[in-house]
């Protein structure tokens, strides 16, 4: 589908003028890897809004043939596995396992231009030759639209050049009806340079003509990016940069930030190339490029911002993509973050480091040994226990509690008290987060008077209580029983306080030493999820060790394990997987004869 000119206009799409005068006016979007799914247009409304209805058929195509070609492809390909790991050891053992872990930016772009001057080979182009930062990219021909927005199949769409191997130009001609699939830089960031065939990135130009009054140029493109959580291989790069960090350095570079030049060499691999930055960070009008997507600046998936560049302008200050404590996003360093768009001071610090971390941490692993911790875990009282990955242990009984059949469990963990929690599942389907979100769970927590800058007070006493995650936000001051007072800083979705949540739990015991911790309690029933005692439930379980804001857990200090109540069978179903046992002991060497 073409954008109408109305929807392709400011405010909704953001514009760049090229030096041949040709305007390019972007309406931006994304598919997110999982259950995130496909995202709307930020500026869905009036004429967008019908646009956006009608072209839902036609992405979820270009999505379901952009699956289809990843799969294919990697099954024509040779390469060790695995292809990249992520910081926490998650490995993408192909091409297609690439694709689908990473985000898809999806581009509707509108060129015009007034100037009737030639576009043949003599003259200048549009965009002279560059590759696409993406892996690979999906893209249907151009097609001439009217003022009115109907099509003119037999108009002139231009000139696409593809640049080949030999160092010359070739003009590409496509079907009309064809959905065109060109490999990005991104492809020799990805595969070994020893996989079989070689692949190489299609490096391309495009001159753009002369539009009639009102009309323009419509084109639509898929770029698949690596997952943002993947590391760069050492063959690359040997500062361990993530492709979510070089992205976003390189957005910066776009915008006006300072470049790096490690990064920005990455971002394409033949020197007389570029690769569009500047696709990158297209993000249209009334929203902002934050942890890594376009984020809108009134009200983005449900929370209230209300802000806008001309509000902060009035305030005196400046609108930018900030953490909690008003500190500007820092692509160089590239931390799991709570970001979005806020107004801030001109010369505001720009973030760089962690939150502050527990008194004692990191441990004393000399003090904190394995020995202090098997009898620290001791499961004694307990009929049932489990592992929770290699740092924690869930031991449980069925009791006859308050109301009938409960159960009576404790947590140990191996790390300092930020938090423990466990608790059931959300088993709907796309249910956000693997199942986090939405989730009923418990969460011992080792202070209270929670605020965004300052995390837990540490010197009020702890507490064991049941939440419920948010259903789209992950984080702590969205969830149902968290707490937080009405007001700006600390609203929940659409702007409406927190609901409060009754507690279901008894018999509730902390132990926490310089070393490990515990929550002990009892209870069939987390909030107003039921625990299912005669049967099984997906139990999620998730600790944090190293500060009191109540932050991301990471991935190792999480999973996901199936229980039997009853019985006691368990079925790792997440990673971390649990500790191996341990091997054993050697057998004695044989006597010596007699």
């Amino acid at each position: 589908p073409a954008a109408p000119p109305a929807c392709a206009a400011p405010p909704a799409a953001a514009a760049h003028t090229f030096p041949d005068g040709t305007t390019r006016r972007t309406l931006a979007t994304h598919s997110l890897p999982g259950a995130g799914g496909v995202q709307p247009l930020a500026s869905a409304e009036g004429e967008c809004a019908a646009f956006e209805r009608a072209a839902a058929p036609f992405r979820a195509l270009v999505a379901a043939a952009t699956n289809l070609f990843a799969e294919r492809l990697s099954s024509s390909l040779r390469a060790r596995a695995p292809l990249l790991v992520a910081e926490d050891g998650t490995e993408f053992n192909s091409l297609h396992d690439v694709s689908t872990a990473g985000e898809h930016l999806e581009h509707f772009h509108a060129y015009t231009r007034a100037t009737p001057s030639s576009h043949g080979p003599a003259s200048p182009p549009t965009i002279d030759l560059h590759t696409d930062q993406g892996i690979f990219i999906a893209f249907t021909p151009a097609l001439m639209v009217s003022a009115t927005g109907e099509p003119d199949a037999a108009a002139d769409a231009g000139r696409f050049e593809v640049g080949l191997a030999d160092g010359s130009r070739a003009e590409a001609h496509f079907d009309p009806d064809s959905l065109v699939f060109l490999l990005g830089d991104g492809i020799h960031q990805v595969l070994p340079k020893d996989a079989a065939p070689r692949l190489r990135a299609a490096p391309h130009a495009l001159s753009a003509p002369p539009t009639g009054a009102g009309g323009a140029r419509a084109w639509y493109g898929r770029m698949v990016l690596p997952p943002k959580e993947a590391v760069i291989p050492a063959s690359l790069s040997e500062n361990r940069k993530t492709f979510g960090t070089l992205r976003a350095i390189m957005v910066e570079a776009t915008l006006g930030g300072v470049e790096d030049p490690e990064a920005m060499s990455l971002g394409c691999s033949a020197p007389d190339l570029r690769p569009t930055h500047r696709e990158l960070s297209a993000c249209e009008a009334g929203t902002i490029f934050c942890w890594d997507r376009c984020m809108n600046t009134t009200e983005d998936r449900g929370v209230w911002y209300g802000v806008s560049d001309e509000i902060c302008a009035e305030q005196g200050k400046q609108l930018q993509c900030t953490d909690v404590r008003g500190h500007i996003y820092n692509s160089s360093y590239d931390r799991h973050g709570d970001y979005n768009p806020n107004c801030v001071a001109p010369g505001a610090p720009h973030v760089n480091s962690d939150f502050p971390t527990l008194p004692g941490y990191p441990t004393d692993p000399e003090v904190c040994n394995q020995e202090a911790w098997d009898a620290f875990s001791a499961t004694d009282g307990f009929e049932f226990s489990t592992a929770l990955g290699p740092r924690g242990k869930l031991m449980w009984n069925v009791v006859e509690g308050e109301g009938g059949p409960a159960i009576e469990s404790k947590m140990a963990y191996n790390g300092l008290f930020g938090y423990t929690s466990w608790g059931l599942r959300n088993n709907a389907l796309g249910a956000g987060k693997n199942g986090m979100q939405g989730a009923w769970v418990a969460m011992a927590l080792p202070g209270d008077d929670y605020t965004l800058t300052g995390g837990l007070n540490l010197s009020l006493p702890g507490s064991i209580l049941p939440y419920q995650i948010d259903e789209v936000h992950s984080r702590f001051r969205y969830w149902k029983g968290s707490g937080q007072p009405d007001s700006a800083a600390n609203q929940g979705r659409h702007g409406e306080p927190i609901p409060t949540v009754p507690d279901t739990l008894y018999n509730k015991s902390i132990h926490a030493t310089g070393c490990f911790s515990s929550m002990s309690f009892t209870g069939s029933v987390l909030g107003e999820e039921a625990i299912t005692i005669d049967g099984s439930d997906n139990v999620i379980w998730a600790a944090n060790v190293e500060n009191a804001y109540v932050e991301s857990h990471g991935r190792s200090n999480r999973g996901i394990v199936v229980i039997e109540w009853r019985t006691g069978a368990t079925e790792f179903r997440d990673y971390p997987p649990p500790p191996l046992p341990a091997p054993p002991p050697p057998a004695p060497p044989p006597a010596p004869p007699s």
